[in-house]
C-alpha cells in the first residue's frame, strides 16, 4: 500500500463518508417575521362576483372551456374589457379572476388594470397569469446509457382563481385596492398572450387566520389515525415554472438510489430559486382529517440564509404561518415537520386534494424596498456632487461640498440608518450574522458612516458610495438577486397521521462503507458521454457543449432522425474544440461537428480537413433559413466549409427610466450618438460600445463593422492584398478611434450588464449574453429597458449602414467522413426549422428560460418565447449581420486592425502612419499565406482567388428559389 499513496487517501475519504451522521429529523424553525402593514378590515364589507356573461362579450367554445361550470371569453393578445361594481361598503378589496393560459409555449399572459380611468396601482402594471406545465409521461425516460431523462413537458390547461399580485411575487398577499362606497368602473387589458377568462371576484381583504384561530375552527374536527402517504417530490402533479427540473443526488439517503446509474431522484436546487414558482402534488386520503406534512428538504445552496416557501392547500393558504415556512441553511438531508414539535395539524378532505409549494421571498421583501430607495437616494445625491463637480475627480483638489449641499450629512447618516434597521430584521430572520448577504449588507452600512464622518471629501471618495467594485451601491445591488433568490431542494413530501411519522432514512454504516467502495472503483470507468468511439455504421457526432445539450440532441435524434432515415447518430462532448486540428490529424475526428467556435472551421477547411458542404445538390437551396452575411467566414472561393448554427446580434440597450428622466433621446445614428454624450457625461454617465467591453485585443467581431458601415472593404478586389488603406477604412479607423480619444466613450467596461443595472451605462450596444442577463437575472428592471437597433453610419451619400456581426458557433462534416450523405441529411435536419423549434422548445421546458436558444435559423428563432417587441428587433438587425471573409493572412489584419486603434487611443499616433504600419505589415504577411497555400509564386497569381460577399451568397439563394 505504500506504494499507493493516492489509493489510501481515497479509502480515508469513503471511511470519512460512511461515518457521516444520517438525516436530521427537525422541525420549521418558528422564527419571528417582520411585521407586515396591512390594511385594515371591513367585516360589513360583501364579496361581489361579475360572471363573463355580463361583460358583453361572445362566450368562448373553446374546447379548453368546457371543464369550467360558468360562462367563459376569450381575451386575445391587445383585447380589452370593462365592467362595473357597484361597492356598499368602503374598504380594501382583492381582486381575483378565474381564468386558464391558451395555447402559450413559455410566456405568461400578461395584463393590464385600470380603475376610474388610472392604473389601480402601480403593481398593476403588468399582471402575471400563471401557466400550468405537466409531465407527458409517468416515468423517466432512459437514454441510451441507462441514465434517467428528463420527461418531456406540455401545457396543463388547469382552470385557476387567480388573485392580482405583484408581478415579482414578493409581496405576502395578494395586491389591495381601496374602494369607496358607489360605483366604480374598471379595464383589464389583455397586453400579452391570450387566455380564457371566467368570473371576476371583488373580495373584502381578510388577512389569513393564525394557527389557533383555524384550530378553532376545526375544533370537531378527527385527527387522522394510521395513515401515511410518500409523494416522491421528483413527480410533481403539475407547476409553473419550466425552469424547476429533477435533479440527480448520490446521497445515499435519498430514493430511489443506484451505484452506477444517474437517477433523478430529487427536485429543485438551484432551478427553484424564483419567488412565485411553484409546485402541485395531488394525493388522496381516505377520509376527512386532521393531517400533518413533513417535508424531506436541503437547503445547503446559500450558506447561513433561510429560504421560504408559501404552502397552499387546494389553492388556499390554510392560516399564517404557511404563508412563509422557513427552511435554514443545512449540510445534511432534514425532515422538516411542519409546526415543530408541535406539528400542525392541518384539514384535508376525503378524496383528492393539491398541496402546492410555492417559493416565496416576501419575508425579504422590506429589505428589498429599503434596498431599492436607498440605492435611488445614493444615486440621487451622487448626481447632485457630479453636477457640483463637472464630474471632475481630482485627489488634490479640497471640496467644501457641504456648502452647496448643507444636509449632506444628515442624508448620509439617514442611509446608515435606513440599511441598519432591516439588517437587525435579517439577522432576526437567519439567527446569524455569518451569512454572505449580512456581511455585504455591514460593508455597505460601513462605506457610509465612514463618508458621513467627512461628507466633505465625498467628491473624491465616490468609489466607496456610488460607483465601482466595494461601493455602497454595488454591494446593496449585488445583494438584492441574493435575497430574492429561494433555492430549495427536495426529496419526498410525506402526509401523515400524528401518530404515524414518517420513518428516518436507515443507513447502516456497512451499507455506507460498501457503497461507497463501488462507487470509487466504479469511478475508473470511462464516461460513455465522453466516448467519442462510435459503433460501425452509425453517425459519429461532436458537441461542444454540456451534457444537457447533448442528452437532449441525443433523444431528439433517437427519436425523430433515426426512424425516419435509418441513420443512427452517436453524440459526444467533444474533448477539447481548440484539437480538433490534431484529432483530424491522428485520424480519430468525428463525421460531423457541433458547436465550434466561428473562428474555427477556416483554418480546419484551409488545410482540407473539412468537407465542401456546397458539393450537395440542394446545398443553396437548404441554406434560405440563414442571414447571407452569417456564413461569409466559411467560404473559400465557391466552397462552404460549415454552417452557421447559433447567432449572436449587436443592439441597443437602453434604460427606459434614466432616458426619459433626462430627456434624452434614443439615438439611432452614431452622429446622434455623439450628440447626446456631452448630456450623459455631465451627469457621470456615459455610452456603452462594443469596443469598450472588449479585451485588450479587439477582434473583427468588435472592428470590421466600422468598416462595412463606413463602405470601406476588407480587401482588394483579388484578395491578395488589405483593404485598410483606402479612404473609406481610413475614415473608419479615424472615427473608431476618435469615439474614445475626442468623444470620451469609456475604453474599458469591465460589465456592461453591472453598469446597466446600476445606471452608470444607461445606454449602448452589447450582445445576446446582456440580453439573457437582463431578461432572467434582473428582476428589478422589469419594464424599465428597452432595445433598438444597432446605430446607423450616415455616409455624405445619406446612406444609412448598420452591419453588425452576429457569429457565435457552427456545424461541419469532415472530409475524411465515409457518410457524407448521412452526415449532409443530419445537418439539414438538425438545423431544419421545425428541429430547431423542438429542440429550443424542450429546452426551455426542461431547464427554464435561462437556456434560451439563439438558433442561426432565423425562421426557428422567430418562435422564441420572448417579447415580440425584442423578437422584431433582433430579426432586423440580423438583415444587416455581416461577417469578415477569411482568406490566408487574414489574421494578421484582424491583429494588426486591433493594434492600430492601441497605438492611436493609447500612445497617441497619427492615424495615417499606424494605419500605414499595419497596412505593410499585413500585406507582407497575407503574400507569404498565399504562396504557402499555392496562389502566388514569386509574387506571380498562379491560382485565382474568389473573395466572397454578401452578393454572392444572394445569389446562391436566389438561383435555388428560382430553381424551385
Amino acid at each position: 500500500m505504500a506504494h499507493f499513496p493516492k489509493l489510501n487517501l481515497m479509502l480515508a475519504l469513503l471511511l470519512l463518508t460512511a461515518l457521516l451522521p444520517p438525516t436530521a429529523v427537525t422541525a420549521a424553525r418558528p422564527i419571528a417575521l417582520p411585521a407586515t402593514p396591512l390594511p385594515p378590515v371591513n367585516p360589513l364589507a360583501q364579496p361581489l362576483e361579475i360572471r363573463a356573461d355580463a361583460l358583453g362579450l361572445p362566450l368562448s367554445d373553446h374546447a379548453a372551456a368546457r371543464p369550467y361550470a360558468k360562462p367563459a371569453v376569450l381575451l386575445p393578445q391587445g383585447s380589452a374589457i370593462h365592467f362595473e361594481a357597484t361597492i356598499d361598503q368602503a374598504g380594501h378589496y382583492t381582486i381575483a379572476f378565474d381564468m386558464t393560459a391558451l395555447d402559450t409555449f413559455i410566456s405568461a399572459p400578461e395584463g393590464q388594470l385600470w380603475l376610474d380611468g388610472a392604473l389601480a396601482a402601480a403593481d398593476t402594471q403588468r399582471i402575471l397569469f400563471p401557466v400550468f406545465y405537466q409531465n407527458r409521461e409517468t416515468q423517466f425516460p432512459l437514454d441510451r446509457y441507462g441514465n434517467e431523462a428528463l420527461i418531456r413537458q406540455e401545457q396543463s390547461l388547469l382552470w385557476r382563481k387567480t388573485a392580482v399580485r405583484d408581478a415579482n411575487f414578493s409581496q405576502p398577499y395578494p395586491l389591495t385596492f381601496y374602494l369607496s362606497a358607489g360605483e366604480h368602473r374598471f379595464e383589464f387589458r389583455q397586453t400579452q398572450e391570450s387566455m380564457l377568462l371566467g368570473s371576476i371576484y371583488l373580495e373584502p381583504f381578510a388577512p389569513y387566520p393564525t394557527y389557533s384561530a383555524y384550530r378553532q375552527a376545526h375544533q370537531g374536527t378527527p385527527d387522522a389515525v394510521g395513515v401515511l402517504l410518500v409523494l416522491e417530490a421528483e413527480y410533481p402533479t403539475y407547476k409553473n415554472d419550466t425552469a424547476i427540473r429533477p435533479i440527480n443526488s448520490r446521497n445515499l439517503e435519498v430514493t430511489p438510489y443506484d451505484t452506477h446509474r444517474l437517477l433523478l431522484n430529487t427536485l429543485g436546487g438551484e432551478s427553484w430559486e424564483r419567488s412565485g414558482s411553484a409546485v402541485y402534488y395531488a394525493f388522496t386520503v381516505p377520509a376527512d382529517g386532521l393531517y400533518t406534512i413533513t417535508l424531506r428538504a436541503l437547503q445547503n445552496g446559500r450558506s447561513n440564509f433561510t429560504v421560504f416557501r408559501r404552502l397552499t392547500i387546494n389553492n388556499e393558504v390554510p392560516f399564517a404561518e404557511l404563508n412563509a415556512v422557513p427552511f435554514a441553511y443545512a449540510t445534511s438531508w432534514q425532515d422538516v415537520t411542519l409546526g415543530g414539535g408541535t406539528p400542525y395539524k392541518i384539514f384535508l378532505r376525503q378524496g383528492v386534494n393539491v398541496l402546492g409549494l410555492e417559493a416565496t421571498s416576501a419575508p425579504y421583501e422590506t429589505a428589498v424596498r429599503k434596498i431599492q430607495k436607498v440605492l435611488l437616494d445614493i444615486n440621487t445625491l451622487a448626481l447632485e456632487v457630479k453636477r457640483l463637480t463637472g464630474n471632475q475627480v481630482d485627489p488634490y483638489k479640497e471640496w467644501v461640498i457641504s456648502e452647496y449641499i448643507p444636509d449632506i450629512q444628515e442624508r448620509l447618516l439617514a442611509i446608515a440608518d435606513d440599511l441598519r434597521t432591516d439588517l437587525d430584521v435579517l439577522v432576526a430572520i437567519n439567527g446569524s450574522g455569518r451569512s454572505p448577504e449580512i456581511l455585504a449588507y455591514q460593508m455597505a452600512i460601513d462605506n457610509i458612516l465612514s463618508l458621513a464622518a467627512e461628507p466633505d471629501k465625498l467628491p473624491i471618495r465616490l468609489k466607496r458610495f456610488s460607483e465601482g467594485s466595494g461601493s455602497a451601491a454595488q454591494l446593496l445591488g449585488d445583494l438584492l438577486p441574493s435575497l430574492q433568490s429561494q433555492p430549495l431542494t427536495l426529496d419526498k413530501l410525506f402526509i401523515h397521521a400524528a401518530d404515524t411519522p414518517p420513518p428516518p432514512p436507515k443507513v447502516s454504516f456497512l451499507t455506507s462503507l460498501l457503497e461507497a467502495l463501488k462507487r470509487f472503483f466504479y469511478s475508473f470507468r470511462p464516461n460513455p458521454y465522453q466516448s467519442t468511439t462510435a459503433q460501425a455504421g452509425e453517425l459519429s457526432v461532436w458537441v461542444n457543449r454540456p451534457r444537457q445539450y447533448v442528452d437532449l440532441m441525443q433523444r431528439l435524434a433517437d427519436e425523430r432522425f433515426t426512424p425516419a432515415s435509418g441513420v443512427s447518430v452517436k453524440f459526444s462532448i467533444m474533448p477539447d474544440e481548440s484539437k480538433l486540428i490534431l484529432a483530424n490529424a491522428a485520424g480519430i475526428q468525428p463525421d460531423v461537428a457541433l458547436g465550434v467556435s466561428t473562428n474555427i472551421p477556416y483554418e480546419l477547411a484551409i488545410r482540407n480537413a473539412l468537407y465542401d458542404l456546397r458539393t450537395f445538390p440542394d446545398f443553396d437551396s437548404a441554406i434560405h433559413i440563414y442571414s447571407p452575411g452569417a456564413l461569409l467566414s466559411y467560404i473559400i472561393n465557391d466552397s462552404v466549409y460549415a454552417i452557421p448554427e447559433t447567432q449572436d446580434f449587436w443592439v441597443t440597450f437602453y434604460r427606459q427610466d434614466i432616458m426619459n428622466s433626462l430627456s434624452i433621446p434614443i439615438p439611432q445614428t452614431w452622429r446622434e450618438v455623439i450628440e447626446i454624450l456631452p448630456e450623459l457625461q455631465r451627469y457621470g454617465m456615459n455610452y456603452n460600445t462594443p469596443l469598450s467591453s472588449g479585451s485588450g485585443v479587439k477582434g473583427y467581431l468588435l472592428t470590421a463593422p466600422y468598416l462595412f458601415n463606413h463602405g470601406a472593404e476588407l480587401y482588394s478586389a483579388d484578395g491578395f492584398a488589405t483593404g485598410l488603406g483606402s479612404d473609406e477604412a481610413i475614415t473608419a479607423i479615424k472615427f473608431m478611434t476618435e469615439s474614445f480619444t475626442i468623444y470620451g466613450m469609456p475604453l474599458t467596461t469591465s460589465s456592461f450588464y453591472d453598469s446597466f443595472r446600476y445606471g452608470s451605462l444607461p445606454i449602448g450596444v452589447s450582445n445576446f449574453e446582456t440580453y439573457l442577463k437582463l431578461l432572467t437575472a434582473a428582476p428589478e428592471l422589469n419594464g424599465l429597458w428597452e432595445i433598438d437597433l444597432y446605430p446607423a453610419t450616415v455616409l455624405p451619400d445619406g446612406a444609412q449602414y448598420r452591419y453588425a456581426t452576429g457569429s457565435a458557433q457552427a456545424g461541419l462534416m469532415f472530409a475524411s467522413t465515409d457518410q457524407p450523405d448521412e452526415g449532409w441529411e443530419f445537418m439539414k435536419w438538425w438545423m431544419s426549422t421545425a428541429t430547431q423549434v423542438d429542440f429550443q422548445q424542450q429546452l426551455i421546458l426542461g431547464y427554464g428560460l435561462e437556456y434560451l436558444w439563439n438558433s442561426a435559423n432565423v425562421e426557428a428563432f422567430a418562435y422564441s418565447p420572448i417579447p415580440q417587441a425584442h423578437k422584431e428587433v433582433i430579426l432586423a438587425q440580423w438583415e444587416w449581420l455581416q461577417e469578415p471573409v477569411k482568406l490566408p493572412g487574414s489574421y494578421m489584419q484582424e491583429r494588426e486592425l486591433s493594434n492600430a486603434w492601441n497605438r492611436i487611443v493609447f500612445d497617441g499616433v497619427n492615424p495615417r502612419i499606424a494605419i500605414d504600419t499595419a497596412v505593410i505589415t499585413i500585406n507582407r504577411e497575407i503574400t507569404r499565406k498565399m504562396e504557402e497555400f499555392g496562389y502566388l509564386q514569386d509574387g506571380v497569381v498562379i491560382k485565382a482567388f474568389n473573395a466572397p460577399t454578401i452578393d454572392t451568397v444572394k445569389a446562391w439563394m436566389e438561383e435555388a428559389h428560382e430553381g424551385d
